[in-house]
Order: structure tokens, then sequence, then C-alpha cells
């Protein structure tokens, strides 16, 4: 079944998941025409054109496409395709289009022990994709608020716990969370078994340095003494099963 389903639309991040058809060439037109695409395949054999180029997108793998790039996606003859496409605002610096397959292929390993792995896949100053591996009762970050930048993230396997100031919400695979600026949240993984998940940072505010331990003004801080922004504020969506 061809379609596409809205997830989340806030000024710092929209998402919508695409279903399309066997050898369908795809063309998304968006009200968003100045922002930055991102594509995340779930399901299907995809074939990036970029130009005169073509990229194979095996499931698993994301794409970071900068605005104005001449580009389509065309989906395998034998199967449909289901995929994830972001949007985030353009900051108007140049960039280039970044491939990245997830599951500890490739990327930036920043943290790499048996109960933790940290990766980060995709690296610009609009968007910053990093992948989580937390083993079990492993835990995450503190309550703590960014007041500049919006966070994400994408439930992949297993299930997290979420933090916020009227209490906590369990998260299990196939779920986005996007949580706005100056909502105060925290996050663990609490169960008895290994999680996975994407972790957005729109506009990034230099996130990765931040973890390799370089950027000690980082975007965030302790939560402020009112509470924050109420957590009534944050999208909360399933993905298709």
């Amino acid at each position: 079944m061809r379609g596409s389903t809205p997830l989340a639309s806030i000024g710092q991040f929209r998402a919508d998941e695409i279903r399309s058809g066997p050898g369908d060439n795809v063309l998304l037109l968006s009200d968003r025409p100045r922002d930055v695409d991102a594509f995340f395949a779930l399901e299907g054999e995809l074939t990036l054109r970029l130009g005169e180029d073509r990229h194979r997108l095996d499931p698993e793998t994301w794409v970071f496409i900068p605005p104005a790039s001449d580009y389509s996606l065309i989906v395998g003859e034998s199967s449909p395709a289901r995929f994830l496409h972001i949007q985030v605002p353009s900051s108007g610096s140049a960039g280039e289009v970044v491939i990245r397959r997830a599951g500890g292929v490739e990327g930036d390993r920043i943290t790499d022990r048996p109960e933790r792995r940290a990766t980060v896949l995709v690296e610009t100053d609009d968007l910053t994709i990093s992948e989580f591996r937390y083993g079990a009762g492993e835990r995450g970050a503190q309550l703590h608020v960014h007041h500049e930048h919006a966070d994400g993230f994408l439930v992949l396997e297993g299930e997290f716990t979420f933090h916020f100031r009227d209490g906590s919400r369990v998260l299990s695979a196939g779920t986005l969370l996007v949580i706005p600026p100056g909502v105060v949240h925290g996050f663990d993984n609490d169960s008895t078994a290994a999680a996975r998940c994407f972790n957005f940072h729109m506009p990034s505010f230099g996130f990765a340095d931040y973890m390799r331990g370089r950027n000690p003004d980082f975007d965030q801080v302790d939560p402020p003494e009112d509470g924050g922004v109420d957590p009534a504020a944050v999208v909360v969506a399933r993905l298709a099963k």
C-alpha cells in the first residue's frame, strides 16, 4: 500500500513514514523546500539518484541531503519499500550528501563498551544523528534541558524509559519521540534486555563533539527551578508494523 503517514511536525523537526510500491520513482514535494532532508530505509530496496550517480540504500541506511540537491528515490522492482523522511531547517551553510549504514557497520564510534555503544552517523550543523546501544539496566542521561534546540529518539530494539518532570514513560521499538526546546528530560534502559535507538539533535550545536568531550558549552543544562516547558509538548508516534 502506497502512502505517507505524518509522525511529527514541530518547527525544528518533521518526520513522515513513506510507503512506496515496486519500481516507484519517489519525488517528494514539500511545503518546507528550504529544509534539509534525511531518509532512513526501513524495508525494501531503494536507490538514491543523485545527479548522474546511483547509490543503493539497503535497510538500516541513513541518507542526509542538503537543500537544492538534485535527487530522487527509486524503489526496487521486486518488492515495496518503507522509509522515514525527516526534514529540519537549514542554516544555509554548504553541506555534502552523507550515506551511512547503521547497526555498528559505519560511522564514528565514540563509545564502545560491552554495556554501551555510541556511534555518530550524521554530523552536520543542521542535524546530528547518533546510534545508541545500551545493555540491560544501563544508565543514560540524567534530567537536563536544551534551551536552543530540539532532541529526538527513535527506538529500534528493546525499550527505553524516558523521564520528564511529571513522570516516566517506557517506549518500545518502533516509537518516535520528539522533545521541543525547554522540555526537561532524561533516559535510561531500565529493562532486562539490551536496547538500541537513534538520537537526533536539531540543530546540532556540536552534540557529537560534546560526546567526544570537546564541547563544554553545548546547549545542555540542569533543569530550571520552574520545571521548564510542559512535557505535554513532546510528540510520541508509532511507526507501522
